[in-house]
């Protein structure tokens, strides 16, 4: 018997399996270790940007890491010009 549709489906956190060549899992592996966090974690935060995205054929092409440039601090930005 096939049971029914429920109403209400707690929406918890589980583990699963993917496939990917050894080269990614490591690669991703090391940017979890940058991020501080763990393979699982970085892996669902991954799909689930892409999944939130509308599942895209083909995400967009970035060669270099995307990181925010630091501000420089205040002592080598050096005074701030007038608004004219």
């Amino acid at each position: 018997m096939i049971p029914p549709r429920l109403s209400q489906v707690e929406d918890k956190e589980v583990r699963f399996y993917v496939v990917a060549q050894t080269s990614i899992k490591l690669a991703l592996s090391e940017e979890a270790v940058r991020r501080g966090t763990d393979l699982w974690s970085l892996g669902g935060a991954v799909l689930a940007q892409w999944v939130t995205a509308g599942c895209p054929d083909s995400l967009s092409d970035n060669s270099a890491p995307s990181s925010p440039a630091p501000s420089p601090s205040s002592s080598v930005a050096g005074p701030k010009e007038p608004e004219a």
